[in-house]
Parts: C-alpha cells; structure tokens; sequence
C-alpha cells in the first residue's frame, strides 16, 4: 500500500513539474514572439500604412462620388510609400450631381 501511495506521489510531483516548465516556456515564446512582431511592423499602431490604399480610402471617405475613386485608384499615388502628395481635384467629368443625396450613413 505504502508503494503504491509513492508511485502515484511520484507521478503527480512529475506531471506538476511538467506542467509548470511547459508554461513557463509557452509564455516566454508568445512574449519573444509579440516583440518580435512589434519591432518588425514598420507602422506605429494608429498609422496608417503609407500606400496606394491610403489614397483610394482617403478618396472614398471624400464622399465626392465613385467616379472619383476610380480616378485616384487608377493613378499611382502611394505606390512609391510616399503618403506625402494631396488628394488631386475631381476631373469635371467626377463630380456628382446636387440632388443626389447619399443614404449610406442611415
């Protein structure tokens, strides 16, 4: 009976210290993994990622209709990672008409 009390004591010691060094080293590798993910992203959190998208986002968000956002989508602003040129004016054909109105934000 005594063995038996010892073996399972042994086996529950075991278990207990390998459960310990297991989440020992799980969080030590999600830690050393966010930090690496951290430092290698090139944007701050809260920037935006100087890109095309930028552009075309900035052109939707411009409400000035969709024939201006494919206008700035097809240009090539932000493709070189400069974010630094404004929007251009709507082309005379891009421009949408007074009576329309937009029902998108109901």
């Amino acid at each position: 009976m005594v063995l038996l009390v010892a073996v399972i004591s042994l086996g529950v010691l075991g278990d207990g210290i390998f459960l310990v060094s297991h989440y020992r080293n799980t969080g030590q590798a999600a830690t050393q993994s966010d930090n690496h993910a951290q430092s290698s992203s090139k944007s701050k959190p809260g920037q935006h990622p100087c890109n095309h998208g930028f552009y075309v986002s900035l052109a939707a968000h411009a409400k000035k209709g969709g024939a201006y956002v494919k206008q700035i989508a097809q240009t090539d602003l932000g493709k070189n990672g400069d974010c630094s040129a404004p929007l251009p004016a709507p082309h005379k054909t891009s421009t949408t008409s007074p009576d329309k109105t937009d029902n998108s934000d109901d």
